[in-house]
């Protein structure tokens, strides 16, 4: 390549990198895209369709822009498929053309998104996801294993708390692998479906055919990893299964609401073998990239939202995605049946007077007012004893925490002194059976013995916490 044509690819690569982001650019160009200049227009050769449909639908104005600061006048730019890495799949010998590289926007998706049978529907795609400081890294980590799988990295954990996108991110890569590796067979799965599978394998004595399914795999991928928690058989199983895949070359990912060293009641075996993947972090969305969420929901939903109410809700709601949308769906839809479009006295009147409180209450909080309520402490609540008042300060802490936070039976149980998934499950339905019979709670205080509608000690205790979560 002329010296001169070669120093103007790297000032329009440098130009696009500081345009789109450096971690952007690593992701989806980094060294295997190829720019080519040639009578003042760009040609950029990627190695698959799903990179190319992904550049010219996500940067194709700052691939624009950068070529026509460099060089000047109105470029025409294209992404191309053929470049390197794809030529050096097929190897082609000296004495076969070359194949001519296809334009990305002319590849054919496939007509099947999922062609195996069995394979469920998944909602998640990396295309849908809004990628701010708080989750890049994630999001560089799952797209990176979509373009080439165990390149970089064999196995990868995603760890962080409810709604913040683990999900999305873990289907998306499912979705993704389908287009880059049509051939691949991923399986995608719940901790609470691998253990209920498991569970039915043994009782129907089918454990070979549940182990040909997930051992089988290119890529086996499983949501809440943490469900496993206090299940030895499974985490047995689990841990046979990622070591017959990890054995053939193959890939896992998981999710789970902490880091793995703090998933202190799966086997240090299993712990240990998580510690070996990439194991990535996601925060809570800042307050840019929450407004980039709502932004785009609101499109979605056909919601128009003045830039006011944007930012007051993007304030407002900061803990995760899930209750930022729940947030955006509570607006659009009291905007629709009251004829009136979403404004920022709207998302005060509605947002404000409906929750009491900017956030929802945390489990401590919670925990703390029950304790204080019922004379007990929240070591005692976290215990195992049965004495009669603690069990229903225990019950009743179990089913609010429920309640007002997105927190699973698992975590709950987890906060609370380790309790199993079942214990809260139980102790949540009993109150929750209580209430609708309209029966009465009876505890035991210094004064002596006292009895009151259930009804009515929720009705005080809700209060309460409300006004404590104001407060910190």
């Amino acid at each position: 390549m002329d010296p001169a044509v070669a120093e103007k690819v790297c000032a329009v690569r440098a130009r696009v990198a500081d345009l789109i982001g450096a971690n952007r650019f690593r992701t989806w160009f980094g060294e295997d895209a190829e720019f080519h200049l040639a009578s003042g227009n760009l040609d950029i050769r990627v190695a698959n369709a799903f990179v190319g449909d992904w550049i010219s639908a996500n940067f194709m104005p700052q691939l624009v822009e950068a070529t026509r600061i460099v060089l000047g006048g109105e470029p025409r730019v294209q992404v191309l498929v053929g470049g390197r890495d794809a030529r050096a799949a097929g190897s082609p010998s000296l004495s076969e053309p070359p194949a001519k590289p296809r334009r990305a926007a002319d590849v054919a998706p496939p007509t099947d998104l999922h062609p195996h049978p069995g394979r469920p529907p998944l909602r998640g795609e990396l295309d849908t996801f809004v990628v701010g400081p708080p989750n890049e890294l994630a999001f560089s980590v799952a797209a990176t294993l979509v373009h080439s799988p165990g390149r970089s990295f064999k196995h990868l954990v995603l760890h962080g708390g409810c709604g913040l996108g683990k999900t999305h991110l873990l289907q998306g890569i499912c979705n993704g692998l389908s287009r880059t590796h049509p051939t691949f067979e991923w399986s995608y799965v719940s901790g609470e479906e691998f253990t209920n599978e498991f569970i039915y394998a043994l009782k129907a004595n089918r454990i070979d055919q549940f182990r040909a399914r997930f051992r089988r795999v290119d890529v086996l991928v499983i949501d809440d990893i943490h469900f496993l928690a206090n299940k030895k058989s499974t985490q047995e199983e689990f841990l046979h299964t990622f070591n017959a895949i990890d054995a053939s070359g193959k890939t896992v990912v998981l999710s789970s609401d902490t880091h793995p060293r703090g998933l202190t009641d799966l086997s240090e075996p299993l712990v240990n073998r998580l510690l070996a993947a990439m194991v990535v972090r996601i925060d809570p969305p800042d307050l840019a990239t929450r407004r980039e969420i709502l932004r785009r929901r609101a499109v979605a939903l056909h919601c128009p939202v003045d830039e006011a109410a944007l930012d007051a809700l993007a304030h407002r709601v900061t803990r995760n995605v899930r209750e930022l949308e729940g947030a955006l769906y509570k607006l659009s839809a009291y905007a629709a049946l009251t004829r009136q479009p979403v404004s920022l006295d709207l998302v005060q009147r509605v947002i404000d007077d409906t929750t009491g409180a900017a956030l929802p209450p945390d489990p401590e909080t919670i925990e703390r007012v029950v304790a204080a309520y019922f004379g007990v402490t929240r070591e005692a609540i976290r215990s195992d004893l049965r004495e009669k008042t603690i069990t229903l300060a225990r019950g009743l802490t179990m089913f609010l925490i429920r309640r007002h936070t997105h927190l699973s039976f698992p975590e709950i149980g987890r906060r609370l002194g380790r309790k199993r998934h079942s214990t809260v499950l139980m102790a949540v339905r009993r109150v929750q059976a209580a209430l609708d019979r309209d029966d009465s709670a009876a505890w035991t205080t210094p004064q002596g013995p006292r009895t009151r509608p259930l009804r009515q000690v929720l009705e005080e205790l809700e209060p309460q916490i409300l006004r404590s979560s104001d407060r910190t």
